[in-house]
């Protein structure tokens, strides 16, 4: 996997949650497990449901036990990839599976939520590639597939609860020129920490 001729590719979908110039973001509950504390936007891997294109290309998955899209490509097989992931063929082409899990299962900030519940629509594709911090300091040089999805709550007793959310559930609503600062001070598990703000790819 070391060999310059590999590299690490990642997908997600990611959310857009506005509300009156805020955007709604949730601090990632993987990295907060690790002592890593970092404000994201909602969503996260999205998930394959053919595994036989991403064989023909010679992909190599991340967790063979795992549906995500997180995987070792030859460096030449990028091109054909990408027109695998832009036909949307074979794969989730939704957040709602990590919405559902993130305000749901884990903040529990919603006793539950239906996909009748929202409305969601594509905007985007962003590109990136850059080292993964996902393993630690100097983690492998990852080429990140980032699909960016609005979403809105069609009932506004959704907003009513998620423009109060409860304490320690780690979701904050903040603007545009909040989000640029990089950093947002927040009380997280007992301590007054300043919170890495990741979500930049709204306004690309």
């Amino acid at each position: 996997m070391a060999s310059r001729n590999w590299l690490r590719v990642s997908c997600a979908a990611l959310c857009r949650i506005p509300d009156a110039g805020r955007y709604l973001l949730v601090l990632n509950h993987a990295r907060r497990q690790q002592g890593d504390y970092v404000l994201t936007l909602l969503g996260g891997a999205l998930a394959f449901t053919d595994a036989e294109p991403l064989m023909a290309l010679g992909a190599r998955l991340e967790d063979p036990a795992s549906h995500d899209l997180r995987l070792y490509l030859p460096d030449e097989a990028l091109a054909d990839f990408r027109v695998w992931f832009a036909g949307g063929e074979g794969r989730e082409r939704s957040p709602y599976r990590e919405l559902h899990e993130e305000l749901v299962d884990e903040t529990r900030v919603l006793a539950a939520l239906s996909p009748q519940d929202v409305a969601i629509s594509r905007l985007r594709t962003v590109e990136r590639r850059e080292q993964t911090s996902r393993f630690g300091a100097g983690g492998p040089l990852t080429h990140y597939f980032l699909e960016l999805y609005e979403v809105r709550f069609v009932r506004e007793a959704f907003y009513a609860v998620l423009r109060q959310p409860q304490a320690g559930s780690g979701l904050v609503w903040l603007t545009q020129a909040q989000i640029a600062v990089g950093a947002w001070p927040m009380i997280v598990d007992g301590q007054l920490r300043h919170v890495s703000v990741r979500a930049s790819v709204l306004f690309e």
